[in-house]
């Protein structure tokens, strides 16, 4: 009998000791989980945390390699044309405009393709006039950052036909690539006589009967054409035709600068530039 009770006793405390044990590791357990789900919710959040975009950066290599895909753009295009002068690849101004716009913006392509083309029976001919101011990559140039998506090289440029300017390029960022987004040009010939008495004396001193100083307070076709003859320095005799074309939509003077180029018995005119006269104060800018 004793037995028996001492063996029910041994059996009661060892249940009893597995009981206590397996609430241990319970709790345990317990503990320990809140720990993991806080772990694991930190890595989720670190997961969804969206990265940061990184901002493009241009160099001046890239610049430069923007601005001669640039011009080797339109000298692919008009270089590819039929006997009479029509663009072999492109049979409207809309298809044109498309293919520059991978390498300018919207509002160059149009200027593009307003100035350097015409359409005609379902065909798109090259305007017989000058090619764009292009950049120099072997002459010297500034490059300045504008913005984190915007910079700007710019150039002095001179010659007989586009006189003493400053040629500023503006490169933007899109969505995937870099592309010109505005050309400006700037006359340096009014700055250099901006600085001192004996500039403006100079000046005064250079003007010459061909080129006579003319009256702004009343801006007339006649005007508008000398305006632009002492812009560019051509005199009254010379052989370059200077025109007043039409007004554009703001009343301001359109002019046009060519040459008659003699083939034979037939000749044609070979347009130099484009030039808009102010018809308030007779500002000469040139078309782009």
């Amino acid at each position: 009998m004793k037995k028996k009770l001492l063996f029910v006793i041994l059996t009661l405390l060892l249940s009893l000791v597995v009981v206590a044990c397996t609430q241990d590791d319970t709790n345990k357990n317990e503990t320990e989980d809140p720990e993991n789900e806080v772990e694991e919710s930190a890595e989720d959040s670190e997961q969804d945390e969206p990265s940061e975009e990184e901002t493009p950066t241009l160099d001046q290599e890239q610049a430069k390699e923007v601005l001669n895909e640039y011009q080797d753009k339109f000298m692919s295009v008009i270089e590819n044309t039929e006997d009479d002068g029509a663009l072999t690849d492109y049979d409207s101004k809309e298809s044109l405009k498309e293919e520059f716009t991978t390498i300018m913006s919207e509002e160059l392509a149009d200027s593009f393709v307003a100035h350097y083309f015409e359409e005609d029976n379902d065909k798109v001919y090259v305007v017989s006039t000058e090619a764009p101011v292009w950049f120099e990559e072997d002459s010297d140039f500034s490059f300045e950052q504008v913005n984190d998506v915007e910079y700007e090289i710019t150039q002095e440029r001179s010659n007989e036909l586009i006189g003493n300017v400053r040629m500023t390029y503006v490169i933007t960022s899109t969505d995937d690539s870099w592309i010109v987004n505005e050309v400006r040009s700037e006359d340096l010939n009014g700055e250099n006589y901006e600085n001192g008495e004996d500039e403006e004396q100079a000046s005064d001193e250079s003007n010459t009967d061909d080129n006579p100083e003319t009256d702004t307070s009343e801006i007339t076709d006649t005007t508008a054409e000398d305006l632009v003859r002492n812009h560019l320095n051509i005199s009254q005799n010379s052989d370059i035709h200077v025109v007043m074309d039409h007004k554009n939509d703001d009343g301001n003077f359109v002019v046009q600068v060519y040459e008659l180029v003699s083939n034979g018995e037939t000749s044609h005119t070979a347009t130099i530039g484009w030039y808009i006269v102010d018809q308030d104060d007779g500002t000469v800018e040139e078309m782009m």
